[in-house]
């Protein structure tokens, strides 16, 4: 059993790359008005530290937490500016930790004592973004700042004692930046797998019944609003019985994998289509009044009738009857416009089948 896939690592197509990082970001947001302002508080209270080591100058070391502080404080919450949350999170971090190494630059042996808590700061990193570009973007300036002022006031060893100590920080939260995004990006494609199998066939790919009767009532919905032509096609396959009992019930299914095959090659992007039944199929055309469906429908019954599936018997050949409705006044819902449909189906099959039949309009 493999606990850390590097696979898993691999950058995911552009799409869904967007989609998990706007995952992520919706969550950083949901948590920033409570995790920035305790953040903020903590590198303030940390001057009592301060006045420990170095009471002289403690006052100068609050007023700079308090001014960066102060500064860091405007990413707390949504502002005008068109920042997203891991944006203003990386703000914050260099406000803050800025805070941070200048004041420790202003206490005698400052980077001594306060090594420790930059360097847990550095962890904080890792649950902020899921890319590497970003993480190392993001310790960028509190870094080369750490470097130039830790080599100013150490010795050269003691800086080296200490680069060696960041940047083991900096590796470790790496990995825990890598391991939290494959866990990320597992249950992300998980949650696409499972969404997928939720709204698709198995057998064939195409959209299932609910699925598509989802689409459907969204498209009649906007159909409606903006006065738009919206028309659905009801395939069926002729005769289908007799294909699963003369050639077996894996050749059936090839036929009806083949016709979704075809019948998505030659659909509009728009367009949506599905399996509602054994073999039968619905495609929903937004955009597409009574001719235009009838054209769209025709072209599909061709194709398929000119598709010849391989068997062990011979070449297999099907055809199909389709019945095609357009939106209109006496359509009070989507089931409405798809028994309309389903009629058209039926009388298409009742005049001798391999024909597409356009349900009568309203009448006036």
């Amino acid at each position: 059993m493999r606990f850390f896939d590097l696979s898993r690592l691999r950058p995911l197509p552009p799409a869904a790359e967007r989609e998990l990082s706007a995952q992520h970001d919706a969550e950083i947001r949901q948590l920033l008005p409570i995790l920035g302002p305790l953040f903020g508080l903590a590198v303030i209270l940390f001057n009592v530290w301060d006045h420990l080591i170095a009471p002289q100058q403690a006052w100068g070391t609050l007023a700079v937490r308090l001014g960066l502080v102060g500064v860091g404080s405007l990413a707390y919450l949504p502002t005008r500016l068109p920042w997203n949350a891991v944006q203003r999170c990386g703000f914050i971090y260099w406000t803050h930790v800025c805070a941070i190494i200048l004041s420790e630059f202003l206490l005698q042996n400052g980077f001594l004592y306060g090594l420790s808590g930059l360097t847990a700061c550095v962890f904080t990193v890792s649950v902020i973004t899921l890319r590497v570009t970003t993480y190392l973007l993001i310790l960028s300036v509190p870094s080369l700042l750490f470097v130039l002022l830790s080599a100013i006031s150490l010795p050269w060893l003691m800086v080296v004692n200490g680069l060696m100590m960041y940047l083991f920080a900096l590796s470790l939260a790496g990995i825990v930046m890598l391991v939290i995004r494959s866990s990320r990006q597992k249950a992300y494609l998980s949650e696409q797998q499972l969404l997928h199998l939720s709204r698709h066939d198995s057998l064939t790919g195409a959209y299932n019944r609910g699925y598509l009767t989802e689409l459907a009532e969204r498209e009649l919905a906007v159909s409606r609003r903006y006065g738009r032509p919206l028309a659905v096609a009801m395939l069926d396959i002729d005769h289908f019985k007799q294909v699963n009992d003369n050639y077996g019930h894996a050749v059936g299914d090839r036929a009806i994998q083949a016709l979704v095959d075809a019948c998505t090659q030659n659909l509009r992007a728009i367009d949506h289509f599905g399996r509602t039944g054994g073999e039968e199929f619905v495609c929903v055309l937004p955009e597409t009044g009574d001719a235009e469906a009838v054209l769209c429908a025709e072209r599909l019954r061709l194709c398929l009738a000119a598709l010849g599936i391989a068997t062990e018997q011979g070449n297999l050949q099907f055809t199909v009857s389709i019945g095609v409705a357009v939106l209109n006044s006496r359509h009070a819902d989507w089931d409405a416009l798809l028994k309309d449909a389903d009629s058209a189906l039926y009388r298409a099959k009742r005049e001798g089948r391999n024909r597409v039949v356009l349900a009568p309009p309203p009448v006036r």
